[in-house]
């Protein structure tokens, strides 16, 4: 299954800082959980309103993984240090 995350952040929010603790975390994550691969975080080269400011990538081994890794501590860790920053958020899932 390939599960997409798109960040929209609040005007202002370190960008940089952004990407790069949400590459910090979902590498911790690939080590962390053999059921998660190949994570890719991706940053928008335009901004425009419409569009996410990050987008992460990653390949879950099926469905009842998907679960696991939201409630997993690192994942929802880095969703309470970002609360302030982050205006939105969408995910997407197929197989």
């Amino acid at each position: 299954m390939v599960h997409y995350v798109l960040l929209k952040f609040v005007p202002g929010a370190d960008l940089d800082a952004a990407e790069a603790r949400v590459r910090q975390t979902y590498n911790a994550l690939a080590e962390a959980l053999p059921y998660l691969n190949g994570p890719r975080v991706y940053r928008s080269c335009v901004e425009r309103d419409s569009n996410a400011d990050i987008m992460v990538e990653l390949l879950l081994d099926d469905e009842s993984c998907l679960q696991p890794y939201l409630t997993h501590p690192l994942h929802l860790q880095m969703a309470r240090d970002m609360q302030d920053v982050l205006a939105g958020k969408t995910s997407f899932d197929h197989s």
